[in-house]
């Protein structure tokens, strides 16, 4: 799950260089849209516009030593336009305004770790594409006092009051221990992911929550250092967001969404990051 959006004061969107290719013929490209089902006016100009936030590794962060932007939202937004003969332009703006970049038509759709939720669908639509879960994780060298949910009863846990895991974990809180009788857990809320593992880097919690795919991430640049304890939190659709209304441009990315599963090429790319566990059926507004 990602962020919730947050109301504040931020800088205008960046618009990237383009990015992708043409894959098509001159008919996939054509005014009308008929060869790939997208809008006309999508097809007339040339270029899809993809709202991004990168700073939420692995979907899509900024590569350290080029800064160029990358990630597994990124690779499928290329392997999208291939398959439906646009170009992507790529729109970047920090995460809280990127739903309002698609109700403004600033952008076309957006692809940045964005979850689908009830809410968001009275304004837009979804294509689901993968199923983000959250992780209770630890230092490595206290997981194995962590075996059982009851293990956090007493305990402090970290985590972003920003995202939708804090309500996950203040749930299993109260299910696990203070419904059962058993020593409440002290939920230390914090701004962000990277602010909850501060806290048990320095003593002041004893567990963090985050999603599994951001904590497979760390992993890799900290290789030991944190490890996921207890089962996953409740699995939550990440999906692709369009407009109300835009039911064409909907169809059309779910049907691409699908031959890339069926070619193989959206498991490969899943796998490739690590996340293959996050591999679902494309669907629209399944959150």
């Amino acid at each position: 799950m990602r962020r919730v959006v947050r109301v504040v004061v931020l800088g205008a969107a960046v618009v990237l260089g383009l990015s992708g290719c043409v894959s098509g013929t001159t008919d996939s490209a054509s005014a009308d849209g008929s060869a790939t089902g997208l809008p006309s006016v999508i097809t007339a100009s040339g270029s899809l516009r993809i709202g991004v936030s990168p700073d939420f590794p692995p979907m899509e962060y900024k590569a350290p030593d080029t800064q160029q932007t990358i990630g597994l939202d990124i690779e499928l937004q290329d392997a999208l336009g291939q398959v439906l003969g646009i170009r992507i332009e790529r729109v970047e703006s920090p995460f809280d305004q990127l739903i309002n970049s698609s109700r403004t038509g600033r952008v076309d759709l957006v692809m940045s770790g964005l979850s689908d939720t009830k809410v968001r669908q009275e304004t837009s639509d979804f294509v689901d594409y993968f199923m983000s879960r959250g992780r209770i994780y630890t230092l490595a060298s206290k997981a194995a006092g962590f075996t059982k949910a009851t293990d956090i009863c007493g305990k402090t846990i970290a985590v972003s009051a920003k995202t939708d895991y804090y309500n996950q974990v203040k749930d299993l809180a109260d299910r696990t221990c203070t419904s059962a009788g058993l020593p409440a857990v002290n939920i230390l809320p914090t701004d962000s992911g990277a602010a909850a593992r501060l806290q048990i880097e320095q003593g002041r919690a004893d567990l963090a929550a985050q999603g599994a795919e951001n904590l497979i991430y760390i992993n890799t640049k900290e290789q030991g250092k944190y490890q996921a304890v207890l089962d996953p939190l409740p699995a939550s659709p990440f999906g692709i967001m369009i407009k109300k209304g835009g039911t064409q441009l909907t169809n059309a990315v779910l049907a691409a969404m699908k031959q890339l599963v069926a070619s193989g090429r959206y498991q490969q790319i899943l796998d490739k990051y690590g996340v293959g566990y996050g591999a679902t059926t494309p669907v629209v507004n399944g959150g």
